[in-house]
């Protein structure tokens, strides 16, 4: 009987790298002793079942060891030393500027930029205002779900820009819309000279 406990204890062990649960379990029950076994060999039996779990944690242990080490060897091989804190840098680039409007405003009114930015996938968005008008105007940065002038809303408050001005209006994350304009104001007397240049730039 004890030859059979310890050819037991052998394949429970084996099976380490494979089905250790359902090893164990089936040497349990073919190990497991009568009903009309005496005290001593049930005592036997559940000394013998410790002594097999308790090596087949053993061997679990020591593939984890083995596991943590091939990871710490891995991470020293990207030159990371183990333990070290690993940042991970996603840098914000700034993609080519893009001119949304150049006219020579000479007419008291309403006018809008000639395209919307797409700003689906940007995280900041800057719009530069250049201004070689000989009268102020009024620019106000406008949004829409869709690419659709017309229907689009304010964002943020209108912005004075001077006769031969310069303004920039920054547009953050509370300021996200997919698609963003400009809508240029004009008051009497209308311009009669000098050109206004609208750019926009989004940060990736």
């Amino acid at each position: 009987m004890a030859q059979e406990k310890d050819q037991g204890r052998g394949l429970v062990v084996g099976g380490v790298g494979g089905t250790v649960l359902g090893t164990l379990l089936g040497w349990l029950m073919a190990a497991k002793p009568a009903e009309a076994a005496t005290p001593e060999e049930k005592i036997d039996f559940l000394i013998e079942a410790l002594t097999a779990l308790i090596q087949v944690l053993a061997e679990v242990a020591g593939g984890q060891t083995t596991l943590i080490n091939l990871m710490q060897q891995w991470l020293a091989a990207q030159g990371i030393e183990p333990g070290a804190e690993v940042t991970v840098l996603t840098p914000w680039k700034a993609k080519t500027p893009e001119q949304i409007y150049s006219n020579a405003i000479r007419a008291v009114g309403t006018f809008y930029s000639d395209v919307m930015v797409d700003w689906t996938k940007g995280k900041r968005l800057v719009i530069k205002v250049e201004s070689s008008l000989n009268q102020p105007c009024v620019i106000q940065a406008i949004g829409n779900f869709v690419d659709d002038m017309n229907s689009a809303t304010d964002i943020g408050d209108p912005e004075d820009c001077l006769a031969n001005g310069n303004i920039s209006i920054g547009l953050a994350w509370d300021d996200w819309m997919p698609f963003i304009g400009v809508r240029i104001t004009t008051v009497a007397p209308a311009p009669g000279a000098g050109i206004l240049n609208v750019w926009s730039v989004i940060q990736e």
